[in-house]
């Protein structure tokens, strides 16, 4: 029989170096799956079985732990990255009960593949129902992303009203209030012409479990281009004092400006913040011994795009009045 105590000590070098290899692979894959962020989650209802409705949970968040390697975890921070979400599906209250109290598990968790829920705090919580009715609600406006220079949009849904089933208390709130459905964004990046989507409309809040009658509408799209004039008088004149220590006065204290662009752009414009330039530089027309003509540049907000600038007097006089003396 062999001895046991040689299968220890014989080759021993190869094995401890075996050792500490596979310490190294054991902590390496620990390192990048131990990663851990908890957060703060609202508990949203998937459905809800029979006619009750459901009106909210008791608390309504609840704090999840979630473990993961460092690039999964990093990504719940990323702006546009899809949150996890805790979704429950209700069954019939008890007895047509007012309150029931509903577990949490981990399969309740939606989340990236990448996340292990660790924990959630509290893991039950308490529903609470009421009622069901229907009201018809309409649609807001979308909102509109990538929407190109010098043009607005015109969007016409089909159809303007969503009907929405829940709770009655609930739907009297929103009623009070005006509430009006929103959907999903509309995004018109790289388009100019016109063009009909489908957009998904939104649930009026996550106390329920809505039921939406359609739950999408049409949007039909097209472009309208905006090009207006605006006027801002008096603008006052600055005066790039000269590089050659010349001190120059304008003979004029403002101009009248006219802008040309999107009324999206120029609406916003805050007149305080537009000036006209002139120094005895490159713009300069004419001189005489004593006066410089020059050709004033108007100054906007950068945020703000234009097509047609027009100043009026269109050139400005610049008087010098002193010069530095060189030491």
């Amino acid at each position: 029989m062999r001895n046991p105590i040689s299968f220890f000590t014989s080759n021993w070098i190869w094995k401890l170096v075996a050792l500490g290899l596979a310490l190294v692979v054991f902590y390496a894959i620990r390192r990048t799956i131990s990663y851990r962020q908890t957060l703060t989650l609202t508990v949203e209802a998937e459905s809800v079985e029979g006619g009750q409705a459901l009106t909210g949970f008791e608390p309504g968040v609840v704090s999840v732990t979630f473990r993961g390697s460092e690039a999964a975890i990093r990504k719940l921070a990323l702006t546009g990255a899809e949150p996890p979400r805790v979704r429950l599906k209700l069954r019939k209250p008890v007895n047509d009960s007012s309150t029931m109290p509903v577990r949490i598990s981990r399969s309740n968790v939606i989340c990236d593949s990448g996340l292990r829920v660790v924990s959630i705090e509290p893991n039950i919580v308490e529903a609470s129902f009421d009622s069901s009715d229907t009201r018809s609600f309409t649609i807001a406006e979308p909102i509109v992303n990538g929407l190109p220079p010098n043009a607005s949009v015109v969007v016409e849904l089909d159809p303007r009203t969503v009907e929405v089933t829940g709770s009655r208390v609930l739907l009297d709130e929103l009623e009070a209030s005006q509430t009006k459905l929103t959907t999903a964004l509309l995004d018109v990046s790289g388009r100019s012409e016109a063009f009909q989507t489908i957009l998904k409309v939104q649930p009026p809040d996550n106390r329920g479990g809505w039921t939406l009658k359609p739950d999408t509408v049409r949007a039909n799209v097209r472009f309208v281009r905006e090009d207006i004039e605006r006027t801002f008088k008096k603008v006052p004149i600055r005066v790039l004092q000269s590089a050659k220590g010349i001190h120059y006065a304008p003979e004029a204290d403002s101009v009248e400006v006219v802008v040309q662009g999107a009324r999206r752009d120029l609406n916003v414009i805050d007149p305080a913040t537009v000036f006209a330039l002139v120094s005895d530089s490159d713009t300069v027309i004419s001189n005489d011994a004593q006066r410089l003509e020059c050709e004033p540049i108007i100054v906007l907000p950068c945020t703000n795009r234009v097509n047609r600038v027009d100043v009026t007097p269109p050139r400005i006089w610049l008087t010098p009045i002193s010069k530095d003396t060189l030491l």
